[in-house]
């Protein structure tokens, strides 16, 4: 019912707007419990077989924004300053990843470099980070274990001038096994989150499913000292993560349908377009965020915001 979806959307933004303000519980539980160094090492040992075993190697230099620049990630960082990893946690599949972390890591090009942007137009070289690109997929989709995403799907025409990969990792139950086997910090949040979409899938709310995932946890010594010390913290994102994409589904799909009966006479496109634009304007009036802000938890792709911007 399109009103119950643009109701219920509305309801579980405003409902968690306080609690959003506060920037480092608006962090998933996922770029919580992994953003330390030890964790760090052991994902990137496991992603890439290699045995680094100095944790005090790892810089994270995960995008906050800045005065500068209003972007934000999930999880960047250093690795002995010559490999560069950037991590994104997703609870639907976005497409548009590699043109997004094209962004964060001009970014972090442009931070890394600042020192030595004076030589930029000189004739050395300035040596830069290779870039390690990954989501890891944490929805429903179980038709999948590992997938790529590529820049190049996006040109216009075919290229072979610029690429970008980012390597998709599934997080259900079954999935990646040789990685989590690998890696016992993505392995312990696994069954944590899965514990969780279990307990959903049998009608339990969305607080009921967190506050019972975190009591298995504990009996079954999962995340056990992360969720002593953050357990409290861990309910509140954890419940905000769930609320937010169930929000931006329903807002979605409510503007989508409103969008698309205004603009049938005038064809599929332009009705898809108003949807997305109807579902802006929501989340800008239910929660004040700016209109970049709203295409962003919305995931429109960052190079289509100017044409929503002229008709807001």
């Amino acid at each position: 019912d399109l009103a119950y979806c643009y109701r219920m959307g509305e309801y579980f933004l405003t409902q968690r707007w306080d609690f959003m303000t506060n920037r480092k519980v608006r962090d998933t539980v996922f770029c919580h419990y992994m953003s330390t160094e030890p964790h760090l090492l052991e994902l990137f040992n496991a992603l890439k077989g290699t045995s680094y075993t100095d944790s005090k190697n790892i810089n994270i230099n995960t995008l906050e924004g800045s005065f500068y620049s209003n972007l934000k990630n999930d999880i960047s960082f250093l690795l002995d300053g010559i490999i560069i990893v950037l991590i994104e946690h997703q609870t639907t599949i976005n497409p548009n990843m590699p043109l997004r972390f094209l962004s964060y890591l001009d970014e972090l090009y442009r931070r890394l470099t600042s020192s030595q942007s004076a030589k930029i137009y000189g004739s050395v070289l300035i040596r830069v980070p290779a870039p390690e690109f990954y989501v890891f997929y944490d929805g429903e989709d179980i038709s999948f274990d590992h997938k790529l995403l590529k820049l190049s799907d996006a040109f216009e025409t075919p290229s072979e001038n610029l690429e970008l990969i980012a390597h998709v990792y599934n997080l259900a139950d079954g999935k990646s096994q040789k990685l989590k086997d690998k890696c016992q910090s993505l392995l312990e949040y696994s069954i944590f989150s899965n514990r969780y979409k279990f307990y959903r899938k049998q009608n339990l709310s969305i607080d009921e499913a967190v506050h019972k995932s975190v009591h298995y946890c504990l009996e079954h010594d999962v995340m056990t000292e992360y969720l002593k010390n953050h357990q409290e913290e861990v309910i509140d994102m954890f419940g905000f993560e769930w609320n937010e994409q169930e929000a931006r589904e329903a807002l979605l799909k409510a503007g989508e349908a409103r969008g698309e009966a205004r603009g049938e006479a005038r064809g599929e496109a332009r009705g898809k377009f108003a949807g997305k634009l109807e579902a802006i304007k929501s989340l800008m009036k239910s929660t004040n965020w700016s209109a970049e802000a709203a295409m962003k938890a919305l995931d429109i792709a960052p190079s289509d915001y100017k044409k929503y911007l002229m008709m807001l």
